[in-house]
């Protein structure tokens, strides 16, 4: 057979040159897209230097700038020369602002804006930068609402002075690149607080929202709607774990409920601070208790009531107990003996606050009928001393109930150590759901509701 040598055929020729062209091509197309990327990480490094654009806060310029450094300085909402549609994604997670009784704010505005960079013809350094900024602004809206949702929009000291959050804020940053593609829609999931009751209230409130958009009873609906946002936003101000074993107080509902695992295990009535001398939202650790305790009466007490009746009746001090303690200085202080008609009854729970807030007995059993039960200086009296004394001492084989029955009633102040400290949580919700899934309303004693904005 012979072999012609050096010579082509056509198709074989087309073929080649094809290929040619076509590598070409694709080396073109990748130089392209290196350009673009590169364009466009420049102007994201341009507006990461500068300082936080007007809609972004000081607060969160810090958590953007982490955003794109875990990113290695890449954009995370532009593909190309035009949004992407994960930018569409995350502007929906913008929109469920409301599923956690927040008002949305910045959803429109990032969807007016993508809208407008998706039709955008004109492409340039001037579009590489209004996308490097549509970018930067998107993650600071996603970051800003993920810290309303985690820790709250608005601050406790709005509400009142005293009153501190407790919730410390997550790695939003680093939580938001993790999640970034198939976890976006959930992320909120993984920044709010943990607590069941904020998770049954959100379920409460999108019944709510079903209910007002189906015509019922609008207005009552709506107000329900604002109380129950409101109590969700205080769930951001509480700690993120309330303990295994904990006494919580709710001043709304006038109740003590000792909790283990969340499960209730004591319930009972309690009587909380009058609006003018209102108990304090704190959280602290039960370490004693005093049985038969005596009562240093407060300086403001002593003044406003107890001398006043003092001086109106001359046999009042004696015959309530109260003897006169002369300190150091010459200061006179008042306090009432131990016995049964002290006002703190004949025992009290001592856990370290600034407000020398407490639980105590009292002798005036009478309140415990009432509904409203905000009628004390600022502490708070419970309506079963004895079965709490029993509960916070369990565990100490030493305190059985005859010997706590006995030190109640010995009038001789004497200071316990508990075995263990108890969490203590004195909190003010006015909307919760119980334990049997019904969403139940309390009173707005102090106000907070009417002050309350999210």
């Amino acid at each position: 057979m012979r072999v012609r040598r050096g010579v082509f055929s056509a198709p074989i020729i087309a073929t080649a040159v094809l290929a040619v062209a076509m590598a070409a091509a694709v080396t073109a197309a990748v130089m392209a897209r290196t350009h673009r990327h590169a364009a466009l990480t420049a102007a994201l490094e341009r507006v990461l230097a500068a300082a936080p654009p007007p809609s972004v806060s000081k607060d969160t310029w810090p958590a953007v700038r982490a955003f794109y450094a875990q990113r290695d300085g890449s954009l995370a909402w532009v593909r190309g020369q035009a949004p992407s549609g994960a930018s569409a994604t995350a502007i929906r997670v913008l929109q469920s602002s409301r599923d956690h009784g927040l008002v949305p704010r910045d959803d429109e505005r990032m969807a007016a804006a993508r809208e407008g960079l998706a039709r955008a013809t004109v492409r340039g350094a001037d579009h590489d930068a209004t996308l490097a900024a549509f970018d930067v602004e998107l993650t600071a809206a996603l970051l800003t609402l993920g810290r309303d949702v985690a820790v709250g929009r608005t601050s406790p000291a709005s509400l009142d002075s005293r009153w501190k959050a407790r919730r410390r804020v997550p790695d939003l940053a680093a939580t938001l690149a993790a999640a970034y593609g198939s976890g976006l829609t959930s992320w909120l999931d993984t920044v709010r607080p943990q607590h069941p009751q904020y998770a049954a209230l959100r379920r409460a409130l999108a019944s709510l929202y079903d209910d007002l958009e189906s015509g019922e009873a609008p207005e009552a609906t709506a107000d329900r709607i604002k109380i129950v946002s409101a109590n969700l936003e205080r769930w951001r101000w509480m700690p993120d774990s309330l303990g295994n074993r904990y006494l919580f107080v709710n001043i709304p509902s006038f109740m003590l409920v000792a909790r283990e695992a969340d499960k209730p295990v004591l319930t009972m009535k309690v009587v909380t601070g009058k609006p003018d001398t209102s108990t304090p939202v704190f959280s602290s650790e039960m370490t004693t208790l005093v049985f038969s305790p005596y009562w240093n009466i407060p300086e403001s007490i002593a003044e406003n009531e107890t001398m006043v009746a003092a001086n109106r009746d001359p046999e009042y001090l004696e015959r309530n107990h109260i003897e006169q303690i002369e300190s150091g200085n010459g200061d006179v202080r008042l306090r009432q003996k131990p016995g049964p008609g002290n006002a703190l009854g004949f025992v009290k729970f001592l856990f370290p606050n600034p407000y020398n807030v407490y639980l105590h007995d009292t002798p005036s059993d009478n309140l415990f009928a009432k509904t409203v039960r905000a009628l004390s200086h600022g502490c708070v009296r419970v309506e079963q001393p004895e079965a709490l004394a029993r509960y916070v001492l369990r565990g100490d084989a030493a305190w059985d109930d005859h010997r706590i029955e006995l030190a109640m009633h010995d009038g001789t102040e004497s200071h316990v150590k508990l075995p263990a400290p108890i969490p203590v949580h004195i909190a003010y919700f006015t909307a919760w759901v119980d334990d049997a899934g019904t969403l139940v309303f309390g009173p707005d004693v102090y106000g907070y509701d009417r002050k309350a904005k999210n």
